[in-house]
């Protein structure tokens, strides 16, 4: 998963927790930051800082690992032999690796800026 990948999913559940909830203005205040600060970060132009993170997922009452999670996949029904389950977990072993990798690539990003 790329980084842009990850922006892309964190842009789209953003949207998807805050609608009919609140708009990009209720909850730039609710947070404490500015509009253009969540207009950036939906738009995939910036990264928020941890606590802003924190503070978004508080508010949308979601925790913030569920910010992360691609929301457009289709459920797909895999027939259980020992060579599928086998790439199954060879698959999710990949996806978990990658997540890790990107994730800390975003945090070592955050550490820099404070």
């Amino acid at each position: 998963m790329t980084e842009n990948q990850l922006r892309e999913i964190l842009s789209q559940n953003i949207k998807k927790y805050r609608k009919g909830k609140f708009t990009q203005e209720q909850l730039a205040e609710e947070i404490g930051v500015s509009t253009q600060n969540i207009n950036d970060i939906e738009g995939k132009r910036r990264w928020p800082r941890e606590s802003t993170l924190i503070k978004i997922a508080e508010i949308l009452k979601v925790e913030v690992y569920q910010l992360f999670i691609p929301q457009n996949s289709v459920e797909i029904k895999i027939e259980e032999t020992d060579e599928n389950m086998q790439i199954q977990r060879q698959i999710q072993n990949k996806l978990v690796s990658d997540f890790r990798k990107a994730m800390n690539k975003m945090l070592d990003k955050w550490n820099q800026i404070d």
